[in-house]
């Protein structure tokens, strides 16, 4: 069973899905098993929590605070791991929250990922 996989089982409930794009797939794979659980933990969590952006939902607004076009994005970052999970939410019907980049906890590195991918991204989520 994919990661993906996994995590749309425990949000079947939630009325939420989960889809990485190719390369946040990649970065996943990066890790050891032990912090791929931990990833995987957390995108579950915020899916069971609230994954749209506030004040509908936990997540924190993106696109603002840096010089990417990150508009409609979100953060997961874990205080105790130096990594963060960026995501758009988008509700239609169903959540979908579409996971673009899982990098290091510097933002401008990993926000800086997540700008490079917005094209292919972009394309990978209108098939969803």
């Amino acid at each position: 069973m994919t990661a993906e996989e996994l995590i749309n089982q425990q949000l079947g409930a939630y009325n939420v899905v989960v889809k990485f794009c190719k390369k946040a797939s990649k970065d996943l794979s990066k890790y050891g098993k032990g912090q791929r659980n931990i990833i995987i933990a957390l995108i579950i969590n915020r899916g069971k929590k609230g994954p749209l952006l506030k004040p509908d939902g936990l997540g924190e607004p993106l696109g603002h605070k840096n010089n990417t076009n990150l508009s409609g994005f979100a953060k997961i970052k874990p205080k105790d791991l130096s990594l963060r999970i960026v995501y758009r939410p988008t509700k239609n019907g169903k959540i979908l929250m579409g996971i673009i980049a899982i990098g290091p906890k510097d933002r401008e590195k990993v926000y800086k990922i997540a700008a490079e991918r917005l094209f292919e991204f972009n394309k990978e989520m209108s098939g969803s």
